[in-house]
């Protein structure tokens, strides 16, 4: 089972317990939460420091990479591990999940 339908099972059975909503407010934040807690492979490059998964074309297993700000200017550059180390994040192709939330 999904992560998404048991989040929906669990908003099933507690419908009747929180007496009247908007449940289409509801399912909008639902969605804009799980994108946190499971995030969507994207095109778009990071846009914030982070945690990030990189799935590199051709390669089939995706790498958990640091993005965060480079040590002379501020751009954002993703730690690769040697021999490349920091990398500029627009010089990287592929996909994008993140940033990853820190667990409470």
């Amino acid at each position: 089972m999904t992560l998404r339908a048991h989040v929906e099972a669990i908003y099933d059975s507690l419908r009747l317990v929180i007496g009247e909503h908007d449940e289409e407010e509801v399912q909008t934040r639902l969605a804009r939460e799980l994108r946190h807690v499971a995030p969507q492979w994207r095109d778009h490059l990071p846009d914030c420091p982070g945690w990030y998964w990189l799935k590199p074309p051709g390669i089939g297993e995706p790498a958990l990479v640091l993005v965060s700000h480079g040590r002379i200017d501020t751009k954002l550059m993703a730690d690769l591990g040697p021999p490349n180390n920091l990398v500029d994040v627009q010089r990287i192709k592929g996909q994008w999940a993140g940033p990853l939330l820190p667990p409470t």
